[in-house]
């Protein structure tokens, strides 16, 4: 049994076509990025700060968010306390604010990156302003490389969610006036959609060139607020119960628009999506939008569950409540981490950084230890130099 799974796997895996050229990569030499989103607001609720992060095991925080003025164009801070005002111990160090905490790790962990993401979900309208403003678009560019020395960061992230039909070559724009004013040494990355009707408005080989990676965001593909079944939302392979997306198939679209390998990195979730008033443990099923309930569950509140081997998803389900939660576990980590290495992808990329769990059970540790250890993550170090910041003054 565990052969013909071992089998049917490779078998999967070979049917995502890296270009020819690329095959001849040295795999073993091969370095990958290891990326996590840090939610903003999970200091409140949570309790989970920069330095709950295990930082060893990342080489990119893309710290979650900054948000655009409608009026002007310019950056603003969402929640300024959290961001630059409340104190946390680091290092032996007080630090103003997450982004103080984050400078003074990336000196301990001199390959850790910061990077600042702007937008995020339920912020289209702000990038619809600015691209069809050309003093609107100035000034976001301007601010954003402002943003990036005054603060620490590495690098611009752009989550736009999502580009519309018609705005595919403003998106271009956007990016090409981003890299020409942020220096070479400062990365420009997105989250990029897994979505068809969003990826069909992309102009994919237009935008790759400015782009120093690709954030795939390969997760959600079903949930209880749009879904008709119940399904799983970060399969690796097939359908997933209420359509078909599938991670392997998003990474294959991009590879057919021309992006390399290595610039392609694999987007997960730590969280599952739960669906209610369901009838069994399979995808596919009928369920109850009615029924209250959250519609994500932070992995690391998840007790339980079993695993999908063919489609590569866990899942779990109560009988007494019908609850079904399709999520990633520590074999999901660990079967992405081998498809991310045997297909020379760029790396791996979550959702947020409050959701893990910690040791073994740790979804960046299996995936991270399936790449080959920290010594397979990438090398390249970080800024600690902000010579024109005041925010960091007191810190350099």
């Amino acid at each position: 049994m565990c052969h013909r799974l071992v089998q049917n796997f490779q078998n999967r895996l070979n049917n995502v076509q890296t270009p020819l050229s690329l095959n001849q990569y040295d795999k073993g030499n091969l370095k990958f990025k290891s990326c996590v989103y840090f939610a903003n607001w999970s200091v409140y609720d949570k309790k989970h700060f920069p330095t709950n992060i295990p930082a060893e095991l990342y080489t990119h925080i893309n710290y979650a968010f900054i948000t655009i003025d409608e009026n002007s164009g310019n950056l603003k801070f969402t929640d300024t306390w959290c961001d630059l005002e409340m104190e946390i111990l680091t290092n032996g160090v007080k630090c103003k604010g997450n982004l103080q905490s984050f400078y003074q790790l990336k000196k301990s962990y001199r390959s850790l990156k910061l990077i600042m993401s702007i937008g995020g979900w339920g912020t289209s309208h702000l990038f619809n302003a600015i691209i069809l403003d050309s003093k609107k678009m100035s000034n976001f560019v301007d601010s954003a490389v402002e943003y990036v020395k005054e603060y620490g960061f590495d690098g611009i992230d752009i989550d736009w969610e999502f580009c519309g039909e018609h705005q595919g070559w403003k998106y271009v724009e956007l990016l090409r006036n981003l890299r020409s004013k942020l220096p070479s040494k400062f990365s420009l990355t997105v989250a990029a959609p897994a979505g068809l009707e969003h990826i069909k408005c992309l102009k994919i080989r237009e935008m790759d060139q400015y782009l120093s990676f690709w954030n795939l965001m390969c997760y959600d593909f079903s949930g209880k607020a749009w879904s008709t079944k119940t399904g799983y939302h970060s399969n690796l392979f097939g359908n997933n119960g209420d359509n078909d997306l599938n991670a392997a198939d998003v990474v294959q679209i991009y590879l057919e628009n021309g992006v390399i390998p290595s610039k392609l990195v694999l987007g997960q979730p730590m969280y599952g999506r739960a669906f209610y008033g369901t009838v069994s443990n399979s995808i596919g099923n009928t369920f109850n939008r009615d029924i209250e309930g959250e519609d994500t569950i932070d992995y690391n509140k998840i007790l339980s569950g079993d695993f999908d081997h063919k489609k590569v998803s866990a899942y779990s389900y109560d009988p007494q409540t019908g609850l079904f939660i399709g999520f990633d576990n520590q074999q999901s980590a660990k079967i992405k981490g081998q498809f991310v290495k045997e297909k020379a992808l760029g790396g791996g990329m979550w959702w947020e950084s409050s959701g893990d769990k910690t040791g073994e059970a740790s979804l960046v540790f299996n995936f991270v230890k399936q790449l080959g250890g920290i010594a397979a993550l990438e090398k390249s170090e970080n800024n600690i130099s902000y010579p024109d910041s005041k925010y960091l003054r007191n810190l350099q």
